[in-house]
């Protein structure tokens, strides 16, 4: 199942933990939400790019909206490990999937930065 969604999001770097549909009265349409983690060894400081050692799991959750699978909405969830970085400081990791401090993944972002460029204008 982790190669077959890690194949169809089209992310390296990262491990497919878990998937599974998400509703309820907070949303007004079923969600595909899957929930991964950058690869072990894999932790960058997000704002200089090197390797860097993790500091802790972080504060919480994050959630990326990522392209549609059919009608299907779909989310990336993960936790957000920080790293300690010499000349930055403690920071967040940076993600395979998704630039700092955005709340779309990068096929997402491509998607429709493509879309507005093609699109007519009324439409």
């Amino acid at each position: 199942m982790n190669s077959l969604f890690k194949r169809l999001l089209n992310v390296k770097g990262m491990v497919v933990e878990d998937v599974r549909i998400v509703d309820g009265p907070m949303r007004p349409e079923p969600v595909l939400e899957v929930r991964v983690r950058p690869r072990a060894g894999m932790l960058r400081c997000s704002r200089c790019g090197r390797k860097r050692r993790g500091y802790d799991r972080g504060g919480g959750v994050r959630r990326w909206r990522h392209q549609d699978f059919g009608c299907w909405r779909v989310e990336l969830v993960s936790m957000m490990p920080r790293v300690d970085c010499p000349g930055c400081g403690v920071v967040v990791a940076a993600v395979p999937w998704a630039e700092p401090g955005s709340r779309f993944t990068r096929d997402f972002e491509a998607e429709c930065a493509w879309l507005m460029t093609v699109a007519n204008q009324r439409t």
